[in-house]
């Protein structure tokens, strides 16, 4: 099951709900390096292109907890731990921005891209934003399954960012 939170309170938006609906930047977040890289290019390109901000929070597998995903507040923590590498500009942007959650289920455990693709489908996402780990040369050519499948399959451009 889907769980929808808000992080922060959001200013108010000029354009109808209808329209900016279809001016969501979905970033695909786990707790983890890629997924701080992730955030923080969805966070830049929402501060330049006034664009709303889902997070869609997969599961990862808590050494204490198991498989679970991150929820708000953890999502909240991790905007304000990557914000203080930003410019002034854009920390004042983040305080007027409202952040959506998306939590997904343990089913999504064991397909992370049909939920980023489902969700920017319901979404009307305009862009998805994934964080991808640095690897050797070799591993450069070779994208994983999950990556290639929102690159082929997905509704909008994806933002890939290395960590």
């Amino acid at each position: 099951m889907l769980v929808e939170r808000c992080t922060r309170p959001g200013a108010l938006h000029a354009l109808p709900a209808a329209e900016r609906n279809a001016m969501v930047v979905v970033a695909a977040y786990a707790p983890s390096s890629q997924g701080d890289a992730a955030l923080k290019a969805a966070i830049r390109d929402v501060a330049m292109t006034d664009r709303d901000l889902l997070v869609a929070s997969f599961p990862y597998t808590d050494p204490l907890d198991g498989s679970r995903s991150a929820d708000a507040e953890e999502v909240n923590e991790a905007i304000n731990r990557i914000s203080s590498d930003m410019s002034h500009d854009e920390r004042a942007y983040l305080e007027t921005l409202e952040v959506r959650v998306r939590e997904a289920g343990a089913e999504s455990l064991r397909d992370i891209g049909d939920f980023l693709l489902r969700v920017a489908h319901e979404e009307k996402a305009s862009l998805i934003v994934i964080g991808l780990r640095h690897s050797a040369p070799v591993g450069r050519l070779m994208l994983g399954q999950t990556v290639k499948r929102l690159l082929l399959e997905s509704p909008c451009p994806v933002l890939v960012t290395k960590d």
